[in-house]
């Protein structure tokens, strides 16, 4: 353990769309796009925000940590169904985090749970590199 703290040093934010197969696995899901690669040194997530792309139904997004081609289950997001249009805006939600930080390798992976969702929502990972 060394006596000097370790501060972030750039800022990593990164994103992609949901991918067009759904995928229902909490274990091990085949279909998912991934939205955040950790620094060379590692990285904290301080924020993640899932935005929809136009008309969304209920369902879940799920967010896994990729580690040495392993699948974890780390957060969920509830869709709600939103008809955006020139007057309604489309659904978005956010949550930060404390306590996420991955190592040197590791990434984050989306997928979504319901057809009409497929390529409807972007997630984007607000985090900082070591």
């Amino acid at each position: 353990m060394t006596g000097t703290p370790n501060y972030a040093s750039a800022l990593n934010v990164d994103s992609g769309i949901a991918p067009a197969t759904l995928d229902t696995s909490l274990t091990a899901p085949s279909n998912t796009t991934t939205v955040f690669t950790a620094g060379a040194s590692g990285s904290r997530v301080e924020e993640i925000t899932v935005q929809g792309l136009g008309t969304t139904v209920a369902g879940v997004l799920n967010l896994f940590l990729v580690r040495s081609a392993s699948y974890k289950l780390i957060d969920q997001f509830l869709i709600t169904a939103v008809t955006s249009s020139a007057t309604a805006i489309a659904f978005r939600t956010s949550r930060q985090y404390a306590n996420l930080l991955l190592e040197s390798g590791d990434t984050l992976a989306i997928a979504t749970t319901v057809a009409a969702n497929q390529s409807m929502t972007q997630t984007t990972v607000w985090g900082e590199d070591f």
